[in-house]
């Protein structure tokens, strides 16, 4: 039995993507008690069966520079990914998120709506 079968989180942990990361669309960002001390940090909630996931200042400034102020998410995709990273001088697991920037489509091509782009 591994630890997080033994201690289940409602949250996300680097371990839930470290084989594979996650795909997931954003439902809403809300402020919680989080942890034994109950500080009230940021927590991205997905659509469908994503755990929710505690953002840390890195993930929420990259949600930030690609979709803008926060209430503007919802909607947005982003790539959930397990990376090292350096926490209390110990290099641990982390989760990073990449968001998923849409392309446009290209003038002459039909639109999610099937309208022309010109």
């Amino acid at each position: 039995m591994r630890a997080s079968d033994a201690f289940p989180s409602k949250y996300l942990k680097s371990s839930d993507v470290k084989a594979k990361s996650k795909i997931a669309t954003i439902s809403s960002l809300e402020r919680e008690a989080v942890g034994q001390d109950k500080e009230q940090k940021p927590v991205l909630h997905f659509e469908g069966d994503v755990k929710s996931m505690v953002v840390n200042r890195t993930n929420f400034e990259e949600l930030e520079a690609a979709f803008g102020d926060s209430d503007d998410w919802p909607g947005h995709k982003i790539k959930i990914k397990c990376v090292r990273t350096q926490f209390d001088g110990k290099t641990v697991d982390g989760l990073r998120v990449y968001p998923i920037i849409p392309k446009p489509t290209p003038a002459g091509e039909l639109n999610d709506e099937g309208e022309t782009n010109l």
